[in-house]
């Protein structure tokens, strides 16, 4: 039996005749009934009789409305919870982000997200790349934005990226340092290892930083896990720092002179990461269709 036959089964005691309930369900009064023998050759009861009054249920009868009745509810829920999904009345995601990308992103991102959705729960978890990567092989999260995922690593763990934006790489410096000063914009071979800070392993803006410059990692004193506590360093006069436009948009910073590179400048692609052959939910889509609006201009 299906839900279509118990729904006709309850058209007819509700009308409480075949012709009735043909009338309410659209259908021809043979069809009901033909569903009604149906439902009696595959339980092998005799649900119905049929009597001057109408159709009367039988003990048998009565026994499966009530089973029809409770799964008839059942369904009506569960198509009106996924109609909420679908309305985004209801819902959660579930993603991740790198260090480099949260503090300046998601501001941007889940305030306009969750003015329009307040209803859906959101999840998000800050890690570096190799974590994510790890994470959404294993199918702890839906997806992940980040800046960097190594070919290798896709095809060994199925997983699909794709480009959500590029962002300008800036170059944050003393304010009295030789190349704040100068007028002509600085080139990324003009930097050396002694002064540059760097962000440490795992980080994957630090080693596109020393791949950009063609440096190797420099004095373990100019290193430091997050590129707030690098643009203290700057302003303290330890050396300068590449940092993502992000990060300083429309943000003053005492002591620190920002200075964009010589055209073609470096830039930092960044990527929604997700396992291969998989879809993202409403939710999501919606949250990842925010930064196609002029967010980042």
């Amino acid at each position: 039996m299906d839900l279509k036959q118990l729904r006709y089964f309850k058209e007819v005691i509700a009308a409480g005749s075949m012709s009735g309930a043909a009338r309410q369900c659209g259908i021809s009064q043979p069809a009901i009934s033909q569903c009604i023998k149906d439902l009696e050759t595959q339980l092998d009861e005799q649900l119905v009789t049929r009597g001057r009054r109408g159709v009367v249920t039988t003990d048998a009868g009565r026994l499966l409305l009530q089973h029809a009745e409770r799964l008839l509810a059942e369904e009506d829920s569960l198509l009106q919870q996924f109609a909420a999904r679908g309305e985004l009345r209801t819902g959660s995601i579930n993603f991740g982000i790198i260090p480099t990308l949260a503090p300046y992103l998601l501001p941007l991102l889940l305030s306009e997200f969750r003015s329009q959705y307040p209803a859906i729960t959101i999840d998000v978890s800050e890690r570096k790349t190799p974590d994510l990567v790890r994470l959404i092989a294993e199918g702890a999260m839906e997806f992940a934005i980040l800046s960097d995922v190594t070919s290798d690593d896709q095809k060994r763990f199925a997983l699909k990226t794709k480009l959500m934006f590029s962002e300008p790489l800036l170059l944050a410096l003393p304010r009295q340092h030789q190349l704040a000063l100068r007028e002509d914009s600085p080139l990324p071979t003009d930097l050396n290892s002694d002064e540059l800070i760097h962000l440490s392993d795992g980080h994957c803006l630090g080693d596109q930083t020393l791949e950009i410059c063609r440096l190797s990692r420099g004095a373990p004193r100019l290193q430091c896990d997050q590129l707030e506590t690098a643009l203290a360093m700057v302003a303290a006069n330890l050396g300068y720092a590449v940092v993502p436009k992000l990060a300083v948009r429309d943000r003053e910073r005492n002591g620190i002179t920002f200075r964009s590179f010589a055209s073609p400048g470096p830039a930092r692609k960044v990527f929604l990461l997700k396992k291969s052959g998989t879809k993202l939910s409403k939710p999501a889509e919606k949250l990842i269709k925010i930064l196609g609006t002029d967010l980042l201009s």
